[in-house]
């Protein structure tokens, strides 16, 4: 093994601050010589999952990493005489859907609520709706949050065009002049492109848009 992967495992410990007994590291370099073709996938896969295991210090020592690289092991191929597994215990972690905690953005409140009741195996045709509106309160909160598109309470001025609150489609009627807003761009009618929020729609002239990597 060389130098070189020997100081790279180092490396990679050291960001998630963590340290090696010597022994732990040789049980580590030999883990990695098995993968020279996938050296760093091998690595981060032992990391991760070191990083599972309940450790009582951050110094690792050489029997967590050999349980960890005995679990890997046995779920790359470890079988018994039967063609079963031979062991009942595996490196891959089933976690069931129904148990994890599901959360809602509140537009009103401006916080995330968890959803208490049971959820469906099979949605309703609303629940596609409901996804893409979600998706889309997400992505205002995060962005309302910005220091360009926060509205300062001593109406500073954060952006070379002044104020850049983002307004709603459906406030534009009436109201002249340069406004922000923030929508999903969707096709309506074929070859007809539309700006919509939560509030309204508005047709848009892509003809002179640039795109940007």
């Amino acid at each position: 093994m060389s130098a070189q992967t020997r100081k790279k495992v180092q490396r990679k410990l050291k960001i998630r601050g963590y340290g090696l007994k010597v022994d732990a590291l040789e049980e580590i370099l030999s883990f990695v010589d098995r993968f020279q073709d996938a050296e760093d996938e091998a690595i981060e896969l032992l990391l991760d999952q070191l990083e599972h295991e309940s450790l009582n210090s951050s110094i690792i020592d050489k029997e967590s990493v050999h349980r960890v690289i005995s679990l890997l092991l046995e779920a790359e191929g470890a079988t018994d005489k039967d063609g079963a597994s031979s062991s009942s215990r595996s490196a891959v972690r089933v976690i069931d859907a129904f148990l994890v905690p599901k959360f809602h953005y509140d537009p009103i409140k401006k916080h995330f609520f968890q959803h208490t009741g049971s959820l469906p195996i099979h949605g309703e045709a609303s629940a596609k709706v409901e996804l893409y509106k979600d998706r889309f309160l997400l992505l205002f909160q995060r962005v309302s949050r910005d220091d360009h598109f926060s509205t300062s309470a001593f109406n500073a001025q954060t952006s070379e065009f002044g104020s850049c609150e983002i307004c709603t489609i459906q406030s534009l009627i009436g109201q002249p002049g340069r406004r922000w807003v923030m929508g999903v761009i969707s096709q309506l009618e074929d070859g007809h492109f539309y700006l919509e929020d939560l509030s309204a729609s508005v047709e848009i002239d892509l003809s002179k848009a640039i795109s940007f990597p």
